[in-house]
This record gives C-alpha cells, structure tokens and sequence, in this order.
C-alpha cells in the first residue's frame, strides 16, 4: 500500500480480508462494509481479534484469516510508519 487515500487503504483492507490475488481488483460487498472495522482493529495490532473479525467466528479464526490479519497489520503499519 503505497498511497495515504484513505479510501485506498479501505479498499485494500478489504481486498486483503476477501483473499487479495492475481487479477482481482475489488472485493465483494460484505468484506467492503467490513473494512473500517477491520482497519479499527488492525491499528491496534490485537493480530486474534483481527484474525476473527475477518473469519467472522467469535472463537478463533482458521489459519486463512490470520494470515489475511497478518498481512493487513504489517501493511497497516508499514503505511503509517511512511506517512
């Protein structure tokens, strides 16, 4: 993520929770109505919460959506540490 939009950033969240890969360009509206909440919780780092968030299970998350989680983190601070 390179840019400080932050509709752009709303958008990769989202793209990244809905399984971001080669050729798709948006996500599907549920994870799109998601992302500001996704984006609260990333900024905190809370890695659990985040990961449940996106698998939508108040238990845990599968091993998909912590990584999803972990990518949104990482990219999430990247981002601020640049801006």
């Amino acid at each position: 993520m390179s840019t400080t939009d932050p509709t752009v950033l709303l958008a990769e969240v989202a793209l990244i929770a809905c399984g971001r890969r080669e050729g798709k360009t948006h996500s599907c509206p549920s994870c799109e109505r998601k992302a500001p909440g996704l984006l609260n919780i990333a900024r905190t780092g809370a890695l659990d919460a985040l990961a449940a968030a996106i698998c939508g299970d108040n238990t845990g998350a599968c091993q998909d959506c912590r990584t999803k989680a972990e990518t949104i983190i990482n990219e999430t601070v990247s981002r601020s540490c640049a801006a």
